[in-house]
């Protein structure tokens, strides 16, 4: 493994509990020649001792990956502080003096100044690990290996001091389970209002915003589900999402396979402005066919109210009937069916006054909605098969249509 060069990097040094840290930026090509996966450390060393790579980070996800070298083509790339463990080496810190001035005027001051900013020089001996942020480091080393012309960014970095000791390695063991037990996840509710790379999120906010028929109807919470006695928005946004996702790329149908965008892509991955009026198109054109076709739908985004706790509204009002429409549309559309599937949803009763929908998705003790996959695959599947579209059924499907039988001759009325 050959030897880095020697860097002096501006640097803020703190402390928090018992961990002093120094806060400092990278650049991509240190990044790369820097920052090593365990193995590589171990490579480096034959103390069989060592086993770095067994304890000190997850193992790589390659998958992972790509879409961050994907990512670092963009011209608006950002990323959060990578947490680097160290050891080995020389690394030396380097006050730096201040003097009385009207950013520190007492002697206090001056000296927590003068302690806090400072040079961190590395020898190019040190072992540098990611404690947090492995795959962006290695993301950004794949993208400089491949030519990405980067090599200048800046990430920001934070070091930490790791003791190749086994009290050391319990004490930075810890820090790093415990930065991955508390990091939060982003929902998927904040990811649909957030995220500039997610296409569907994308899409999803416009029509929130600018579609005349979805507009004021859409309900912009962090949970799925619409009380009963909301009788004024059509769905949820998370919903609306899973919907357009659903719609535009291969995300599985229950099980089916289907076309379009990868849907990992396609949520990670930006596209352009064009392609991305287009897909909007695409979605309005089908939902506006909807809201014409089917007279419950034409009704309500005419004026109308929804009475959730009337058993005659029309499943098309709950999210579970709202996914499972999608789904059967997107099938269908793949199939040359796409009208015949709108004229099922525009005659048949899909409410809970019908003896099938009844059974399929309320709880009969309590009258709640039963959110049951296996429930809603079989009615997914039946109503395609309805159609003139069949499909395998499993084990599983052949138990629950069994459970079913003597009313699927209700699927249609």
């Amino acid at each position: 493994m050959n030897k880095a060069s020697k860097i002096d990097l501006p640097c803020l040094r703190g402390r928090m509990g018992d961990w002093f840290y120094y806060v400092t930026i990278l650049k991509f090509g240190d990044v790369a020649e820097r920052v090593k996966l365990p193995e590589e450390i171990n490579e480096k060393y034959s103390d069989p001792n060592l086993k770095l790579s067994e304890w000190i980070q997850r193992d790589i996800d390659p998958k992972r990956i790509t879409p961050i070298v994907n990512y670092l083509k963009t011209e608006q790339r950002f990323f959060n502080s990578l947490i680097l463990g160290i050891y080995d080496g020389k690394p030396k810190w380097h006050d730096i003096a201040f003097e009385k001035s009207k950013f520190a005027t007492t002697e206090e001051e001056i000296n927590y100044f003068s302690s806090t900013f400072g040079i961190l020089s590395l020898n190019g001996d040190e072992s540098i690990f990611a404690m947090d942020g492995q795959h962006r480091a290695m993301g950004i080393r794949n993208a400089v290996e491949e030519g990405q012309n980067i090599k200048d960014d800046e990430v920001a970095a934070i070091f930490v001091a790791h003791r190749a000791t086994e009290e050391g390695g319990i004490r930075t063991r810890r820090l790093f389970s415990t930065l991955n037990r508390y990091a939060k996840p982003v929902s998927q509710a904040e990811t649909i209002a957030l995220s500039e790379d997610d296409n569907a999120a994308i899409i999803t906010r416009r029509m929130v915003d600018m579609n005349e028929l979805l507009k004021a109807r859409v309900l912009t919470t962090k949970n799925r589900a619409i009380s009963p006695t909301n009788s004024t928005d059509f769905t949820n946004i998370m919903v609306l999402y899973d919907m357009v996702r659903i719609y535009l790329t291969d995300t599985p149908v229950f099980g089916i396979r289907v076309n379009g965008y990868s849907r990992t892509a396609y949520g990670q991955t930006r596209a352009e402005e064009d392609q991305l009026k287009k897909d909007q198109a695409k979605f309005e054109a089908l939902f506006a066919k909807l809201a014409d076709g089917i007279p419950v739908l034409k009704t309500y985004f005419q004026g109308g109210p929804i009475n959730r706790r009337d058993e005659s509204s029309s499943l098309l009002f709950r999210p579970i009937g709202q996914i499972v429409c999608i789904s059967i549309l997107k099938v269908a559309a793949e199939h040359r069916k796409l009208t015949r599937a709108i004229n099922f949803f525009a005659k048949a009763k899909f409410n809970g006054k019908n003896r099938l929908w009844r059974k399929v998705f309320f709880d009969e003790s309590t009258g709640d909605i039963n959110t049951d996959k296996v429930r809603q695959r079989f009615a997914t599947l039946l109503i395609l098969e309805h159609l003139g579209i069949s499909f395998v059924r499993s084990s599983k499907d052949n138990e629950t249509l069994q459970a079913f039988q003597p009313l699927v001759k209700w699927v249609a009325k």
